[in-house]
């Protein structure tokens, strides 16, 4: 199977020689950075920093540059003539990162879950630049993930990515939700994920790819009334980790895209799933205030960070993240993306827990 590695980019510039400029840059902003550090203390003091001090603040502003300006110029990788691999294409994130790939000259094998999803990602994309060949695909099922991988190995092409998205939802008391929902959130979610990287993961080693992991933010921060659904995205983010320190030596990356909440048809969905299934014992119930009421008092902070978060049109948000996810050299290992998600993501994950349940109880 041939590679997917990059090729030089039409600017002249190839991965290696921007990573060896980078490296030269890099090493005279620290140099700068600790004469002029030195330079300052001993005119102001009369002695120099410490080395540890100008050897943290070096790391600090290189950090920064490669972070914000550094790796966003570095070439991307062309996708014509590459497969990408897509779960749960539906709708929602799914749908979005087919499009939007297929539009950028992959050959996209979206999974559906329904041939009827499948016939409109086919009718919508067709005549432009990639080869959009859906799938009819349930990552329950061993023989539909077989049969998938057998038509990508036979269509010959090199593996960019796997985007692991298909997920379900189901909001709920914990205590009322039976353990089938459990079970079945955490087949679709987590085994899912699992069933589809073991399927091809020996053809993403062969070409050098990519495992693109779909997360969220809960993982870093669970909340109640989520439990169904947050330990799944958990689960999938541990088993990403130890999956990318594992095929790292092969040259393949393993991302984790977090993002908070958007607009997609998770809500809805969750919240009907969480209905249906919640128990009925009237002991439990009258412990606990009625689902209808904490689903509508989850619902409205929910909607609100969606329209925060750009709404329909936030989906391009994380979009564009999955993008980079592919087609960089350096992808991020981490993609948080969303208002809230940073705001977990860089403080709210530090708040004291018995804060956390208070506030938790205090919302009913």
């Amino acid at each position: 199977m041939a590679s997917a590695k990059c090729t030089p980019a039409p600017s002249g510039w190839s991965t290696g020689s921007f990573v060896m400029y980078t490296a030269v840059n890099l090493t005279t902003l620290a140099a700068i950075g600790y004469t002029a550090t030195n330079q300052a203390s001993l005119v102001g003091h009369g002695h120099a920093l410490p080395a540890y001090q100008v050897v943290l603040l070096a790391s600090m502003i290189t950090w920064g540059w490669w972070r914000f300006v550094g790796r966003p110029m570095v070439p991307y990788c062309p996708l014509e003539g590459q497969a990408i691999v897509i779960s749960g294409s539906d709708y929602g994130f799914g749908k979005a990162f087919a499009v939007a790939l297929y539009d950028l000259g992959a050959t996209v094998y979206a999974g559906c879950l329904s041939e009827a999803s499948a016939e409109k990602l086919r009718k919508q994309c067709s005549g432009g630049p990639g080869k959009m060949m859906p799938l009819v695909m349930d990552v329950t099922k061993d023989d539909d993930v077989a049969d998938a991988a057998e038509v990508v190995k036979k269509s010959g092409l090199p593996v960019r990515a796997l985007i692991n998205n298909a997920g379900i939802s189901a909001f709920g008391w914990a205590e009322m939700l039976p353990l089938r929902r459990y079970q079945r959130n955490m087949e679709v979610n987590f085994f899912g994920t699992v069933r589809l990287t073991q399927a091809f993961l020996p053809m993403i080693r062969a070409s050098q790819g990519r495992v693109v992991n779909i997360g969220s933010i809960g993982a870093r921060m669970p909340s109640s009334f989520g439990s169904a659904y947050l330990s799944t995205k958990s689960a999938m983010v541990s088993y990403s980790e130890c999956v990318r320190q594992e095929v790292f030596r092969f040259g393949v990356r393993v991302i984790t895209v977090e993002p908070g909440f958007f607009e997609t048809e998770l809500l809805a969905n969750g919240s009907n799933n969480g209905s249906t299934d919640s128990g009925n014992d009237a002991e439990v119930l009258s412990a606990y205030p009625s689902y209808a009421e904490k689903m509508e008092k989850t619902a409205e902070p929910i909607r609100n960070l969606e329209k925060l978060n750009g709404g329909k049109e936030g989906l391009r948000h994380v979009t564009n993240c999955v993008i980079d996810a592919c087609r960089s050299p350096v992808p991020l290992t981490r993609y948080t993306v969303g208002w809230d998600a940073k705001l977990i993501r860089h403080v709210l994950v530090f708040a004291p827990a018995w804060l956390i349940d208070r506030v938790q109880t205090a919302q009913g």
